[in-house]
């Protein structure tokens, strides 16, 4: 019945108030479950043709993106039923869930069965199918017209018809694909979580200006505060020297929940610029497979993806973790600077 009498609406204090939760009950199970994850020896096994400097990470617990998932889909829908005008971000925060399930299968299967996880077609397929659900929601179920903001003039473009098959069809690769690239990048101490963050950081403040703007509702900051929340807090444990790691699990949901916040804010190109370092990441193993079968075994990088390209010429990983950061941050600014100018 509460899902049907929820009047509320969300305030910023209110919104603080729910990530300060997320945050303390992230660091709060953190603490709690460490020593469970290690009794349970659900150590991850680091895969033979990474960096030789990893090899003594093999062991460290994985499923950390428990700490913090819990908190933020417990949260999220107590929220949802509390408070009204919260559909879309109950359906994102739905996605999410779904995309963690697929991780949580691949992690299980690497710690279980075979470090190799599901294979690269089982993986493609279930998320591949999750990925034209979304864009079906996204351009055919969802409340609302179809639209994008222009770039620059932050023009509303409706699109209707042909334009609109399009733009779903568009929306299919453009969701596997970042949502990928987002679960490649989680591959140093500290490295996804800390970038997320950053991202996220920066979604909040363009959602704020869009919201001023009266082109965004007032509730499109709260779920990157909550993803932003949940991030700082498991960075406490994956922070350099990492003590766990949040596997599959957490990189597939934050993947797809990063890019489903920038498509339904109606600008799908920030996914690009404020996350450019998501998207590289992704970019650089394609085009590494691309060129490797073209040249008969050639690489363009040392290693892919890029952050290992950096650690075979001689960056310590927290090195690279740093330059990361402020690339992330920079982008995150260029991002605003992008919104900001046509407002």
């Amino acid at each position: 019945m509460s899902l049907f009498l929820a009047t509320k609406m969300l305030d910023g204090q209110t919104m603080l108030i729910w990530a300060l939760i997320v945050f303390l009950a992230t660091v709060t199970i953190g603490a709690l479950g460490m020593p469970l994850v290690k009794k349970l020896n659900v150590g991850q096994r680091v895969r033979d043709d990474g960096p030789k400097s990893h090899y003594s990470k093999s062991g460290t617990p994985t499923f950390g993106a428990l700490f913090f998932l819990l908190p933020l889909f417990i949260v999220g829908l107590a929220s949802f039923l509390i408070y009204s005008g919260l559909q879309t971000f109950g359906i994102i925060l739905l996605f999410m869930l779904l995309f963690a399930i697929v991780g949580f299968i691949d992690d299980y299967i690497k710690v279980r069965i075979s470090k190799d996880g599901l294979s690269i077609r089982q993986k493609t397929v279930m998320l591949g199918l999750l990925s034209i659900l979304a864009s079906a929601w996204l351009v055919y179920i969802r409340p609302g017209e179809t639209y994008f903001l222009m770039p620059f003039t932050m023009g509303k473009i409706v699109l209707s018809g042909i334009w609109q098959f399009l733009y779903f069809l568009f929306l299919i690769p453009f969701l596997f694909y970042m949502s990928n690239s987002v679960n490649i990048t989680d591959g140093l101490d500290g490295l996804l979580s800390g970038l997320m963050a950053i991202a996220c950081t920066f979604l909040t403040a363009v959602a704020r200006i869009l919201v001023i703007a009266h082109l965004l509702p007032y509730q499109s900051q709260f779920l990157p505060m909550l993803i932003v929340a949940g991030c700082l807090g498991f960075l406490f444990f994956n922070r350099h020297p990492a003590r766990i790691f949040m596997g599959d699990t957490g990189s597939q949901a934050l993947g797809i929940g990063f890019t489903l916040i920038c498509v339904v804010m109606g600008t799908p190109y920030l996914a690009v610029i404020i996350g450019f370092v998501f998207f590289f990441e992704g970019l650089s193993v394609v085009m590494q497979r691309f060129y490797y079968r073209r040249t008969g075994g050639k690489r363009i990088f040392r290693m892919a993806p890029l952050h290992h390209h950096f650690e075979l010429g001689g960056w310590t990983e927290q090195k690279v973790t740093n330059i990361f950061y402020l690339i992330g941050i920079a982008s995150g600014f260029l991002g605003i600077l992008f919104i900001y100018s046509a407002i």
